[in-house]
Protein backbone atom coordinates (compact mmCIF):
# COMPACT_ATOMS: atom_id res chain seq x y z
CA UNK A 1 0.00 0.00 0.00
CA UNK A 2 1.52 3.16 -0.76
CA UNK A 3 1.96 6.15 1.58
CA UNK A 4 -1.55 8.22 2.97
CA UNK A 5 -0.58 11.64 2.52
CA UNK A 6 -2.73 14.19 4.54
CA UNK A 7 -4.33 16.63 2.47
CA UNK A 8 -6.33 19.44 2.69
CA UNK A 9 -10.03 19.71 2.13
CA UNK A 10 -10.57 19.33 -1.06
CA UNK A 11 -13.43 22.47 -0.78
CA UNK A 12 -10.97 24.82 0.74
CA UNK A 13 -10.28 27.75 -1.56
CA UNK A 14 -6.54 28.22 -2.46
CA UNK A 15 -6.12 31.96 -1.04
CA UNK A 16 -4.82 34.67 -2.96
CA UNK A 17 -1.14 36.24 -1.30
CA UNK A 18 0.74 39.06 -1.99
CA UNK A 19 3.87 39.61 -3.51
CA UNK A 20 6.95 41.41 -2.55
CA UNK A 21 6.27 44.32 -5.07
CA UNK A 22 2.91 44.59 -4.15
CA UNK A 23 3.13 44.67 -0.35
CA UNK A 24 5.60 48.14 -1.30
CA UNK A 25 2.54 50.10 -3.29
CA UNK A 26 0.59 48.63 -0.12
CA UNK A 27 2.50 49.95 2.47
CA UNK A 28 3.50 53.50 0.56
CA UNK A 29 -0.26 54.21 0.19
CA UNK A 30 -0.55 53.77 4.29
CA UNK A 31 -0.77 57.55 5.62
CA UNK A 32 -1.42 56.66 8.96
CA UNK A 33 1.85 55.53 11.16
CA UNK A 34 -0.79 53.73 13.20
CA UNK A 35 -2.18 51.54 10.56
CA UNK A 36 0.91 51.36 9.31
CA UNK A 37 2.54 49.72 12.53
CA UNK A 38 -0.90 47.76 12.45
CA UNK A 39 -0.27 46.07 9.18
CA UNK A 40 2.99 45.65 9.78
CA UNK A 41 2.96 43.61 12.75
CA UNK A 42 0.43 41.28 11.56
CA UNK A 43 2.10 40.70 8.31
CA UNK A 44 5.53 40.09 9.77
CA UNK A 45 3.54 37.87 12.88
CA UNK A 46 0.83 36.16 11.05
CA UNK A 47 -2.21 37.71 13.12
CA UNK A 48 -5.75 38.02 12.72
CA UNK A 49 -6.77 41.21 12.35
CA UNK A 50 -8.74 40.37 15.87
CA UNK A 51 -5.70 39.49 17.54
CA UNK A 52 -3.84 42.59 15.84
CA UNK A 53 -6.80 44.67 17.33
CA UNK A 54 -6.83 42.83 21.08
CA UNK A 55 -2.85 43.25 21.04
CA UNK A 56 -1.85 45.13 24.26
CA UNK A 57 2.11 46.34 24.87
CA UNK A 58 2.55 43.96 27.76
CA UNK A 59 2.04 41.35 24.98
CA UNK A 60 5.06 41.95 22.68
CA UNK A 61 8.25 41.12 24.62
CA UNK A 62 11.12 43.01 22.50
CA UNK A 63 13.71 41.58 24.26
CA UNK A 64 12.85 38.01 24.01
CA UNK A 65 11.58 38.62 20.19
CA UNK A 66 8.04 37.28 21.04
CA UNK A 67 4.67 38.00 20.79
CA UNK A 68 2.04 36.39 23.17
CA UNK A 69 -1.64 36.26 21.74
CA UNK A 70 -4.26 35.68 24.25
CA UNK A 71 -7.77 34.70 24.15
CA UNK A 72 -7.57 33.98 20.39
CA UNK A 73 -9.64 31.80 18.54
CA UNK A 74 -11.21 28.66 20.12
CA UNK A 75 -9.86 30.59 23.49
CA UNK A 76 -6.60 29.68 22.51
CA UNK A 77 -2.84 31.27 23.64
CA UNK A 78 -0.50 31.02 20.98
CA UNK A 79 3.04 32.68 21.03
CA UNK A 80 4.46 34.02 17.99
CA UNK A 81 7.62 35.06 17.21
CA UNK A 82 8.93 38.65 16.73
CA UNK A 83 11.25 38.92 13.52
CA UNK A 84 14.60 41.36 15.15
CA UNK A 85 14.44 43.48 11.90
CA UNK A 86 11.31 45.29 12.83
CA UNK A 87 12.47 45.43 16.28
CA UNK A 88 13.48 49.38 16.04
CA UNK A 89 10.25 50.69 14.48
CA UNK A 90 8.05 49.43 17.32
CA UNK A 91 10.69 51.04 19.80
CA UNK A 92 9.96 53.77 17.82
CA UNK A 93 6.74 53.63 17.81
CA UNK A 94 6.40 53.19 21.62
CA UNK A 95 7.72 56.22 22.07
CA UNK A 96 5.15 58.12 20.06
CA UNK A 97 2.14 56.00 21.31
CA UNK A 98 3.06 56.25 24.90
CA UNK A 99 -0.71 56.49 26.31
CA UNK A 100 -2.68 53.50 25.30
CA UNK A 101 -1.82 50.30 26.90
CA UNK A 102 -2.91 48.86 23.39
CA UNK A 103 -0.40 48.17 20.66
CA UNK A 104 -2.28 50.15 18.34
CA UNK A 105 -5.42 52.52 19.81
CA UNK A 106 -7.90 54.73 18.14
CA UNK A 107 -7.56 58.54 18.69
CA UNK A 108 -8.95 58.30 22.26
CA UNK A 109 -6.51 55.61 23.11
CA UNK A 110 -9.06 52.94 23.33
CA UNK A 111 -8.55 49.48 21.70
CA UNK A 112 -8.50 49.77 17.70
CA UNK A 113 -11.81 48.39 15.79
CA UNK A 114 -11.37 45.64 13.26
CA UNK A 115 -13.80 47.36 10.91
CA UNK A 116 -11.49 50.22 11.29
CA UNK A 117 -8.47 48.58 10.55
CA UNK A 118 -10.40 46.56 7.56
CA UNK A 119 -11.32 49.96 6.30
CA UNK A 120 -7.51 51.86 6.00
CA UNK A 121 -6.25 48.70 4.60
CA UNK A 122 -8.92 48.91 1.54
CA UNK A 123 -8.64 52.46 1.33
CA UNK A 124 -4.51 51.36 0.79
CA UNK A 125 -5.38 48.38 -1.55
CA UNK A 126 -7.24 51.29 -3.75
CA UNK A 127 -4.34 53.47 -3.91
CA UNK A 128 -2.29 50.42 -5.24
CA UNK A 129 -5.13 49.37 -7.62
CA UNK A 130 -5.32 46.26 -5.42
CA UNK A 131 -8.65 46.12 -4.37
CA UNK A 132 -9.80 43.60 -7.31
CA UNK A 133 -13.45 42.35 -7.30
CA UNK A 134 -13.52 38.82 -8.35
CA UNK A 135 -16.93 37.53 -7.32
CA UNK A 136 -19.75 37.83 -5.94
CA UNK A 137 -20.94 35.61 -2.63
CA UNK A 138 -24.43 33.74 -2.76
CA UNK A 139 -25.79 37.20 -0.73
CA UNK A 140 -24.89 38.93 -4.22
CA UNK A 141 -22.00 40.71 -2.33
CA UNK A 142 -18.49 41.49 -3.81
CA UNK A 143 -15.84 39.47 -2.83
CA UNK A 144 -12.19 40.97 -3.78
CA UNK A 145 -8.71 39.12 -4.08
CA UNK A 146 -7.02 40.65 -1.60
CA UNK A 147 -8.21 41.78 2.29
CA UNK A 148 -6.60 42.59 5.51
CA UNK A 149 -6.63 38.63 6.44
CA UNK A 150 -4.08 38.33 3.02
CA UNK A 151 -1.60 39.71 5.26
CA UNK A 152 -1.57 36.36 7.74
CA UNK A 153 -1.64 34.23 4.14
CA UNK A 154 1.28 35.96 2.73
CA UNK A 155 2.88 35.25 6.03
CA UNK A 156 2.23 31.55 6.21
CA UNK A 157 3.15 31.39 2.48
CA UNK A 158 6.58 33.17 3.19
CA UNK A 159 7.64 30.93 6.07
CA UNK A 160 7.04 27.84 3.93
CA UNK A 161 8.86 28.98 1.00
CA UNK A 162 12.05 29.75 3.19
CA UNK A 163 11.78 26.65 4.13
CA UNK A 164 10.15 26.61 8.00
CA UNK A 165 8.37 23.29 8.68
CA UNK A 166 4.82 23.19 8.51
CA UNK A 167 4.64 21.84 12.27
CA UNK A 168 6.01 25.61 13.04
CA UNK A 169 3.40 27.28 11.18
CA UNK A 170 0.68 25.15 11.93
CA UNK A 171 1.62 26.22 15.77
CA UNK A 172 2.47 30.36 15.08
CA UNK A 173 -0.71 30.15 13.07
CA UNK A 174 -2.54 28.78 16.08
CA UNK A 175 -4.33 26.29 13.64
CA UNK A 176 -6.16 23.16 15.33
CA UNK A 177 -5.79 21.05 12.35
CA UNK A 178 -2.90 21.03 10.05
CA UNK A 179 -4.99 20.39 6.96
CA UNK A 180 -5.73 23.64 7.44
CA UNK A 181 -2.14 25.03 7.36
CA UNK A 182 -1.13 22.46 4.34
CA UNK A 183 -3.28 24.86 1.80
CA UNK A 184 -0.01 27.01 2.08
CA UNK A 185 1.92 24.54 0.48
CA UNK A 186 0.29 24.18 -2.49
CA UNK A 187 0.85 27.99 -2.91
CA UNK A 188 4.56 28.06 -1.96
CA UNK A 189 6.10 26.07 -4.69
CA UNK A 190 9.79 27.55 -4.66
CA UNK A 191 10.94 24.32 -4.18
CA UNK A 192 9.07 22.82 -7.19
CA UNK A 193 9.82 25.77 -9.24
CA UNK A 194 13.80 25.42 -8.90
CA UNK A 195 13.56 21.58 -10.04
CA UNK A 196 11.59 22.55 -13.51
CA UNK A 197 14.34 24.97 -13.79
CA UNK A 198 17.23 23.01 -13.22
CA UNK A 199 15.55 20.25 -15.51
Amino acid sequence: MGTNYARPNIHRAIPNVLSKMQLLKIFEGIEEIDIFVACLITLFCGLRISETCNLKKQDVDLESEKVVIKNSKWNRDRVVMLPRSIIPLIEKWYRLNKESEYFVSDRHNKQLSPVTLSKKFRDALRKANLFIETHKDAAGLPRHAYTFHTLRHTYATYLLEQGVDLYYVQRSLGHVDIHTTQIYAYISNKDLQNKFNQA
